[in-house]
């Protein structure tokens, strides 16, 4: 009997890099959400040392007081972007996960294609091997 082969090796082959190249997109969303987590917490940080260096001295001018009221404003608005850049980046996440796992299936379909196939034959090559056996018993028992 032949050795085993499974014609649609190569597919699979290309299936599992289609998986891993959108297994990588995925990383890179992540990596943007936890970019924009970061700028976040910098923009906190931020926000709480401005107040204590303006807030934190004895005396205090309405100048620092209205840069630090811009300050403010512009942290929130800036919070405002910020969560509307987390949204649409768990959004590509939920989004690319679904593909992900589309991907995934279609190379464990390959797999277990390949192994009910690979269980056939090696059930067809016992098979065989015991009537080879059985014609070389036969043979030696008719002479």
């Amino acid at each position: 009997m032949k050795k085993f082969s499974f014609p649609l090796s190569r597919v699979m082959d290309w299936r599992r890099t289609e998986a891993r190249m959108e297994e990588s997109k995925l990383e890179r969303h992540y990596a943007e959400l936890h970019a924009i987590n970061s700028r976040e917490a910098l923009l906190n940080e931020e926000r709480s040392q401005s107040e204590l260096a303006v807030l934190g001295q004895s005396s205090t001018t309405g100048a620092e007081l209205s840069a630090l009221d811009g300050f403010k404003r512009y942290v929130a608005a800036e919070r405002v972007r910020i969560e509307r850049d987390r949204l649409a980046c768990r959004k590509r996440i939920v989004e690319q996960l679904q593909v992900v796992t589309l991907k995934r299936r279609d190379v464990r379909l390959l797999e277990k294609l390949k192994q009910d196939r690979l269980v056939t034959w090696t059930a067809d090559l016992a098979r065989e091997i015991d009537q080879q056996a059985d014609e070389a018993y036969l043979a030696r028992w008719n002479r």
